[in-house]
């Protein structure tokens, strides 16, 4: 179990007298001390724990999940379980895939710039219910209902957003009408300077590198924008995922720090 998506995952198969148990049983996995308050609900003990992993480690794969959004903050799911969906895989660069991409020097100098942006924003931090997250933003420039299901709650809608290519997301409830205004709906990715495991100088094979991992499919988050620079996940039925139109749609991506509640 690498990242702690995968801690919460195995934990989202267990049973326990109590539901908050679950939570409680992962402080010392993760090593954190937190106290034990019997009484809360399983949502807000989970809601802790998540603060605490995110706080002392950064780990952003714990906002990789599906389902029920929490109370306790948006971008953290209601129930453990909603990690038990497979997260996307992950598909190592290979010798041959980096030798057959079209590189073109003219994407150099943009990209150097991206890479200097992803380094140096800050570490994701939760102070007063409000998540600092550094992300690569899209906007969202047109959306469409496709249709809903009538036995379940759900609703499909066909998004596009700049810099990918069109996609579809489920959700579990009706978007507002304030959410299908131009300019109100972002599709980020979540961001963490650790995942650059790049030198300070950039050569021609890990321009490569950086801008295929950049290339690939990731799972995207759906933020709404509030008043006063704030932002509320939507959450969504299925995993949101997205993938950048092309190597110049990657080199012009905007990085930006948001405030979510």
């Amino acid at each position: 179990m690498d990242d702690a998506r995968s801690r919460l995952r195995w934990a989202s198969w267990r049973h326990t007298t109590r539901d908050e148990d679950i939570a409680y049983s992962l402080f010392g996995i993760f090593d954190l001390h937190l106290p034990v308050l019997y009484g809360e609900s399983a949502e807000k003990a989970l809601g802790r724990l998540l603060v605490e992993i995110i706080s002392h480690s950064g780990d952003i794969s714990i906002l990789d999940w599906v389902g029920e959004a929490s109370s306790f903050h948006s971008c953290f799911p209601a129930h453990i379980t909603s990690y038990q969906t497979l997260p996307l895989p992950h598909f190592p660069d290979t010798d041959e895939g980096l030798l057959g991409m079209s590189w073109q020097p003219s994407l150099s100098t943009a990209l150097r710039k991206l890479c200097r942006s992803l380094t140096e924003s800050p570490p994701p931090e939760f102070v007063n219910r409000r998540l600092t997250l550094p992300c690569i933003t899209h906007g969202v420039t047109a959306i469409q209902l496709k249709g809903d299901n009538a036995l379940s709650p759900s609703y499909k809608y066909r998004i596009l957003a700049s810099g990918l290519r069109p996609l579809e997301i489920t959700l579990p409830a009706r978007l507002e009408d304030a959410a299908m205004k131009q300019g109100a709906l972002q599709l980020v990715r979540p961001w963490h300077s650790k995942l650059l495991s790049l030198s300070a100088e950039l050569d021609a094979t890990t321009e490569k590198q950086l801008l295929s991992s950049l290339e690939r499919p990731f799972h995207a988050l759906l933020l709404i924008r509030l008043p006063h620079k704030k932002y509320k996940r939507i959450a969504s039925s299925t995993l949101i995922v997205a993938q950048p139109v092309d190597s110049s749609s990657v080199v012009q991506s905007e990085v930006r720090t948001l405030n979510i509640v």
